[in-house]
């Protein structure tokens, strides 16, 4: 093992876990998803305690947990990508137009992961190399790729035909998980996939040396570069992995509505955010949770599944949502002043 090795994986390891939200926040957010759940229950039982519900809650989790995945990973290096909602529209586009032109599946899944990995990169190099905030220079990406793609579609759907069966299979196949007499009982198998990946993601955060690099990075960047990291190329590949996951939900989207749009993905960034946050990642950087990401994400979808069921305004579920960053803003803030105290 090199010099090198030898000093930058005790700090790493020491490092964690100073800022990983413990055991703690998680339980809190399992008991209020609870309490959210109880009281949707008891407001419109007949309605939320369906099968049919259920299975609609977590498949529109399905989007955005793997959205909130990514911000996660940018948060964690002290980032901020406001721009995986239009780059979730801008990759169901590309893919959409490149198979309505009759490209193979497979090549035109790898032209918008080759985009996915552009924008990625675009963020991170303009965020290390010139020094600009991640809000303005993901601000600037949200814009070009909401452009982009409204220009490339003219503002219409994109619609595709002559997909292989496999392919649409895959966007919309469930897995039968049990049956009785009336029905089979399953779920989606995008959903299935997302679940193992985001087993897996959390895994290697933990474990994998590579990626437990980033809450050093993010915690404390000077020291990070006196250790001999390589923060800049770090800080690009946390864009690129949330990028990465953008493009994956993209493909699920595109599988499943054969359809890309321009409009895809409004307002996801701040619901990524919110359940980021929410979930114990840190504003500041350097912490960050999967699972009390993924709760964060089950609290968001059952709020909006409420106001559903409810007939409640959409602006005041937007407002809810905004009210959710807020507070757990807040909290981040407290929580470091309390720390730099």
């Amino acid at each position: 093992m090199s010099l090198q090795s030898r000093l930058i994986t005790p700090i790493v390891t020491q490092a964690l876990p100073v800022r990983i939200p413990g055991i703690s926040r998680e339980a809190g957010l399992v008991i209020l998803n609870l309490v959210i759940f109880a009281a949707i229950a008891i407001g419109k039982p007949q309605a939320f305690l369906s099968w049919v519900n259920f299975k609609a809650i977590l498949s529109l989790m399905t989007y955005d947990l793997l959205l909130a995945l990514g911000m996660t990973v940018v948060l964690i290096i002290r980032g901020l990508d406001l721009s995986i909602g239009a780059s979730f529209a801008l990759l169901t586009v590309v893919m959409a137009l490149a198979l309505q032109a009759s490209v193979p599946v497979p090549a035109a899944l790898l032209i918008g992961l080759a985009v996915a990995v552009g924008i990625g990169s675009l963020n991170g190099y303009l965020a290390v190399r010139f020094g600009i905030l991640p809000f303005l220079v993901t601000l600037a990406t949200m814009t070009l790729a909401r452009g982009t793609a409204t220009v490339m579609t003219s503002g219409q759907y994109v619609s595709f035909t002559g997909a292989p069966a496999w392919f649409v299979q895959f966007g919309r196949l469930e897995v039968p998980l049990w049956r009785t007499s009336e029905r089979v009982y399953g779920l989606p198998l995008a959903l299935l996939i997302v679940i193992f990946v985001t087993f897996g993601f959390a895994f290697l955060l933990r474990r994998w040396v590579p990626l437990r690099q980033f809450f050093f990075v993010g915690e404390n960047r000077e020291a990070a570069l006196l250790s001999g990291l390589r923060v800049n190329l770090i800080t690009i590949s946390g864009y690129i992995i949330c990028a990465a996951f953008v493009w994956l939900a993209a493909v699920f989207m595109i599988a499943n509505a054969r359809i890309g749009y321009a409009n895809y993905g409004v307002g996801a960034e701040m619901r990524a955010l919110a359940a980021a946050v929410v979930g114990g990642a840190s504003m500041s950087g350097g912490a960050g949770s999967i699972l009390g990401t993924t709760l964060g994400v089950l609290m968001i979808a059952l709020i909006g599944n409420g106001f559903v069921l409810f007939n409640g305004d959409p602006s005041w579920q937007q407002a809810a949502i905004g009210i959710i960053l807020i507070v757990a803003v807040g909290v981040d803030a407290l929580r470091s002043y309390r720390g730099r105290g």
